[in-house]
């Protein structure tokens, strides 16, 4: 039998939770991931991601789940910079992006036809 550990509403912590599991020796399930991903409206209705371990690992991973969420496993300040690279988007870059989805969004609210297909 399996017994839920941790529910997550990001499958992408779901996936780190599971992948430090994994690497302190505990079977572990991710449950819902896939249909959390794909529909993404849906996770707090599914009560999130789930992480499912066997009965007899239960105490020794709520323990490490404990851990992780204490903060224990975060990296330094110091090893938690970023590097400066060339090939990062620039935050200016990233601002027009936002401005063009929400320049399509109203068009679409208010019912301009943009493309002109008619």
């Amino acid at each position: 039998m399996t017994t839920i550990v941790a529910r997550y509403a990001d499958p992408i912590e779901a996936q780190i939770a599971c992948g430090l599991l994994q690497a302190e020796g505990i079977d572990v399930h991710v449950g819902d991931a896939h249909t959390a991903l794909a529909n993404w409206e849906w996770r707090l209705a599914i009560g999130g991601v789930k992480l499912h371990v066997r009965d007899d690992q239960l105490d020794q991973a709520r323990e490490v789940i404990r851990r992780l969420d204490a903060g224990e496993f975060a990296l330094a300040p110091d090893e938690a910079a970023e590097p400066q690279t060339a090939a990062r988007a620039s935050p200016r870059r990233r601002w027009w992006v936002w401005l063009a989805y929400l320049a399509l969004a109203l068009f679409a609210i208010l019912g301009v036809d943009v493309l002109r297909t008619h």
